[in-house]
């Protein structure tokens, strides 16, 4: 049984977002999944179903369809719609109560990516359901082994262990987990080494979770800024995915996890997974 039984794919149609279907293969290997193709238009014109843009896009969507079905996906369908793109995709997944929403993600420059108004950032910001962003560029090969090393960031608290839930299901296919924790504020040596060692103890026990279950697993804890370090070590031990929950609290310092997550979203250089807490109001 799959973790995700309704897929909502999103596609503007560029090759970022070609890697998606390729992704959802990953995510997604129980064929019995549903999976919902839309492509969001932002203008009437364009939208004319007997006009040269929506039968170029709708012909596309077709392929993607068809490379589906050929796949053993038996439940696929194509959403046309126009308006403004977070909007319709927010409506169209509470409307086909969807699992998981698809999304690729555009290198942008630095002004844009400051100013935070990317439709990814605003899917992000307003998710309610499971949000895969996928991040890279024509020649990147994430999609191809998307599960080989996923990080889990973790404060410890049960809003960012969600993934746990999902990582079960996939203890078949994903390749390792390597947890991680940030210590980000410490009053002096003494009260670092007391957070150090506690993050330890909590972080072998994941590890031992997960080892139960067949699936490898190790920790890293570092100190700093959570985003930084976590983009770091991204690069350092060549992780294929990121699983974090969108929001969280902070045992030691209080802080929530949205900044975190924000800043991952934009500056790590591998596909992410944000899940949603379950009482996650935003």
């Amino acid at each position: 049984m799959s973790t995700f039984a309704k897929v909502l794919l999103a596609t503007d149609l560029t090759p970022q977002a070609d890697k998606l279907t390729e992704c959802l293969f990953s995510l997604c290997p129980d064929t019995e999944t549903e999976v919902v193709l839309a492509h969001v238009f932002d203008d009437d014109d364009d939208a004319d179903p007997d006009g040269s843009s929506f039968k170029k896009a709708r012909s596309r969507l077709e392929g993607y369809q068809s490379d589906l079905e050929q796949a053993g996906y038996e439940e696929v369908s194509i959403e046309t719609p126009v308006g403004d793109t977070c909007e319709v995709l927010e409506s169209i997944a509470e409307q086909q109560d969807a699992d998981l929403m698809m999304v690729a993600s555009h290198n942008k420059g630095f002004f844009e990516r400051a100013l935070m108004g990317s439709t990814t950032l605003k899917l992000a910001r307003n998710a309610v359901l499971p949000l895969f962003i996928y991040k890279g560029d024509d020649e990147d090969k994430h999609e191809a082994r998307l599960l080989n090393t996923v990080m889990v960031p973790t404060d410890f608290s049960k809003k960012s262990l969600e993934a746990l839930n999902v990582i079960r299901t996939w203890r078949e296919e994903v390749g390792k987990i390597i947890f991680v924790h940030v210590i980000e504020r410490v009053r002096n040596k003494k009260d670092y080494k007391e957070k150090y060692g506690n993050a330890m103890l909590f972080l072998k026990e994941l590890v031992d979770e997960m080892n139960i279950f067949g699936i490898k697993a190790d920790f890293r804890i570092a100190r700093g800024v959570a985003s930084k370090q976590i983009v770091k070590i991204v690069g350092k031990e060549n992780v294929s995915m990121i699983m974090m929950a969108k929001s969280g609290s902070d045992v030691n310092s209080g802080l929530t996890l949205g900044s975190t997550s924000e800043n991952v979203i934009l500056n790590a250089e591998c596909p992410v997974l944000l899940l949603p807490a379950e009482d996650d109001e935003d």
